[in-house]
């Protein structure tokens, strides 16, 4: 178990140094394509002749993904999270909190606990990236690239964040699951 929960969490670090790299090329991109949008406006061949918000959207998208790590923070705090997402900083590898075995506690509860807090750095990465993809899936939905609904977008926007904070929401999942029984 101690060897996956490492291998885990290295995949989780290489995530980790990849998620700004993604997010300052995404900005450049979109920045790119907007500004080069809004000057194919004014040329007579314009391609966004039905669609003039598209070079705008490219212009907005650059600062969503520049800020990224500050949208995902504010979006932890409007859903109760109170998560402090920061990308660039030096990311900690795992460290064993129970000396022993990984699997700790008195019931299945605390075991499930144990193992969610051991793969919380996957689950918080996970959770990064499943927001990022779904902020570039909804710029190509509504740019017209892809057939895919904007709501889509959004539900799988929010589960990145639910995903932000795992110890928070396995907890919260548990206490309500026992009472409910």
């Amino acid at each position: 178990m101690q060897g996956l929960v490492n291998l885990v969490n290295d995949l989780a670090l290489a995530m980790a140094w990849l998620l700004p790299m993604a997010c300052y090329i995404a900005a450049w991109i979109a920045f790119l394509t907007g500004a080069w949008g809004l000057w194919q406006q004014r040329q007579p061949q314009n391609p966004f002749v039905g669609r003039p918000w598209v070079p705008w959207i490219g212009i907005v998208l650059s600062g969503v993904f520049a800020t990224f790590d500050r949208i995902l923070t504010k979006s932890t705090t409007s859903a109760g999270l109170d998560t402090q997402v920061s990308l660039g900083t030096s990311v900690t590898g795992y460290t064993d909190a129970a000396t022993g075995s990984v699997i700790s506690g008195t019931g299945p509860e605390d075991a499930i606990l144990s193992i969610v807090s051991d793969f919380a750095l996957f689950f918080e990465m996970f959770g990064a990236w499943a927001a990022f993809m779904a902020v570039v899936a909804w710029n190509a939905s509504a740019t017209g690239k892809t057939n895919r609904s904007k709501l889509s977008c959004l539900i799988q926007f929010v589960f990145g964040v639910i995903l932000l904070n795992p110890v928070k929401e396995a907890t919260w999942i548990l206490s309500h699951w026992t009472t409910s029984g």
